[in-house]
């Protein structure tokens, strides 16, 4: 947390996205929807955050003001950690994907980047809804069996109809979940430098996902594709990295 001293009065707030809170993340995500992301916008979110009141604003200098509003420079970032790991929608509670996408399956992740990818490309609000419906899981009766995080298991037979259910949710929460997610993938070239590095990313190779999923279908490494899609997201990534590995030191050995 940061502390900020103007005169004899002592205010605390965030100082990254560690210390943002589910409800701090909401106003935040009011504030990019009803101020269109106006810079103005972080006036507001530093009286909410640090409980600064306009009284105060008007004993500082243009500098101070400029320094306190750089407080909050790490917005310009996409926070890794979930910000939202519960939403109540309808009479159910909804499970998110844990920090990193922890508690993701790997057939979950398959279905929300499919979500994430269409929704970039076309912008069509049912796609940020099968994203979020792709994202979070109603949390599991005592009778039922359920994933990491107490998350019922993912049944795509059931898919069209969770989508629509979450599709109630405001229009600013399912963009903050968005960048959640991207948030999270940021790391991924970092996390999975050998999937990132054969799939060609960034200088017009095909999808990282898509060399994956075609090494997965290869190797019995992860048992059968239905198996696969039962998996945590990372015990798939980590494997596939580590074979991506592999095989490259042993090209490496035979172009010697």
């Amino acid at each position: 947390m940061n502390t900020v001293q103007i005169g004899s009065k002592t205010f605390t707030g965030p100082a990254g996205w560690a210390d943002i809170t589910p409800r701090h993340f909401r106003q935040l995500l009011n504030w990019r929807i009803g101020l269109d992301s106006d810079p103005a916008g972080r006036w507001v979110l530093l009286e909410l955050w640090y409980g600064i009141g306009h009284k105060y604003w008007h004993k500082l200098s243009d500098d101070n003001r400029v320094s306190l509003i750089s407080l909050l420079d790490f917005l310009d970032t996409r926070p890794e950690r979930w910000m939202l790991p519960k939403l109540r929608i309808g009479k159910r509670t909804y499970i998110g994907p844990g920090d990193g996408l922890d508690f993701l399956t790997f057939g979950e992740f398959m279905y929300a980047q499919a979500a994430r990818d269409r929704y970039r490309s076309d912008g069509q609000p049912e796609d940020l809804a099968e994203l979020m419906a792709s994202l979070y899981r109603p949390r599991a009766f005592f009778f039922q069996p359920s994933g990491e995080g107490y998350r019922k298991l993912f049944d795509i037979r059931e898919h069209p109809e969770q989508i629509k259910r979450v599709s109630i949710v405001p229009v600013e929460i399912q963009q903050g979940v968005l960048m959640n997610f991207e948030g999270c993938l940021d790391r991924f070239p970092t996390q999975f430098p050998h999937l990132f590095k054969q799939s060609g990313q960034g200088d017009g190779g095909g999808s990282w996902l898509d060399v994956g999923l075609s090494l997965a279908r290869q190797t019995s490494a992860l048992g059968t594709f239905a198996q696969l899609e039962r998996s945590n997201l990372f015990l798939v990534l980590s494997t596939l990295d580590a074979i991506m590995k592999e095989n490259e030191e042993l090209k490496a050995k035979l172009e010697k």
